[in-house]
């Protein structure tokens, strides 16, 4: 991470603090360009690319923290899908408003179409990893190829529950089955 994204993830940071301590409810859509940030998946992204070959260059990192639709598409996939599974427990616990409740104070919703809205957007950030990962970009395939499959592990981790925090036989089973099981073939 240079100083430019450590800056602009401390002010991200510090915004949601004011929030917090203000009890202010952004609207989703100031809660969706500070959360997309905040939630250090661009950063996991750029990490991935450590130690891989040659066709890492700094340009690749310059083009993972301009947060592109594709690398947007899936940190804001892993956002909406943790704020799902997560807001009851995190709200008891005084955390700043989620994408939820961003929602509901926003239009009125209830928890229910509040949740079948996130699901939406997370259906709609499916079609932009899908559009953006069809067309020729820049960045070589291969270098998509971990933007992707960080959606595809959040949708994993967080699709019935919180997989994350509340790891359990499920997601033993996975692990197991990545790591230990022998591939088919």
């Amino acid at each position: 991470m240079d100083w430019k994204q450590a800056k602009e993830l401390t002010r991200n940071f510090l915004v949601e603090a004011k929030w917090l301590k203000e009890e202010y409810m952004p609207t989703l859509e100031e809660y969706m360009s500070v959360s997309v940030v905040t939630s250090t998946y661009g950063f996991v992204i750029a990490r991935s690319y450590v130690g891989m070959n040659d066709m890492i260059t700094e340009d690749t990192f310059k083009w993972v923290a301009t947060y592109p639709p594709i690398v947007k598409a899936s940190a804001l996939i892993c956002r909406f899908m943790n704020d799902i599974v997560t807001h009851k427990a995190e709200q008891e616990r005084g955390h700043c408003a989620s994408s939820i409740e961003c929602y509901q104070m926003e239009t009125g919703a209830t928890e229910k179409e509040a949740y079948e809205f996130i699901l939406k957007k997370v259906e709609d950030k499916w079609k932009v990893i899908n559009r953006e990962s069809l067309r020729p970009t820049q960045i070589p395939f291969p270098l998509l190829t971990p933007v992707i499959n960080l959606a595809r592990v959040c949708d994993v981790l967080y699709k019935h529950n919180d997989g994350f925090t509340h790891s359990g036989k499920e997601m033993i089973s996975h692990i197991e089955s990545l790591l230990v099981q022998p591939a088919v073939i």
